[in-house]
């Protein structure tokens, strides 16, 4: 009978490649959607992820704070700007 040392090797790497997605999914407090990735990328450059999801704001107020970021600086492209705006109003609407 052959024996084989590679299953705990592939067992323990794919244990810890699922522990890490897992972890990585728990620690995202942005809902998936349209927009996720430009809002991650820009929001949490400068803030602490719950200023933004625990900010609840009609489309119109979330517009008017994304074009006051873009103004101090948050790189967000005329074409983004509408999908990020989009993405905060359905993601984190008035409470």
């Amino acid at each position: 009978m052959q024996s084989f040392k590679v299953a705990p090797i592939s067992f323990a790497f794919f244990l810890s490649a699922s522990l890490s997605s897992a972890l990585a999914q728990a620690a995202d407090p942005f809902p998936p959607g349209d927009g996720h990735d430009i809002v991650v990328k820009t929001c949490v450059q400068c803030h602490a992820a719950d200023v933004v999801t625990n900010t609840g704001k009609s489309r119109e107020e979330w517009s008017a704070t994304v074009s006051t970021m873009v103004g101090n600086g948050a790189t967000v492209s005329d074409a983004d700007f509408g999908k990020v705006v989009d993405y905060l109003a359905k993601s984190f609407p008035p409470k």
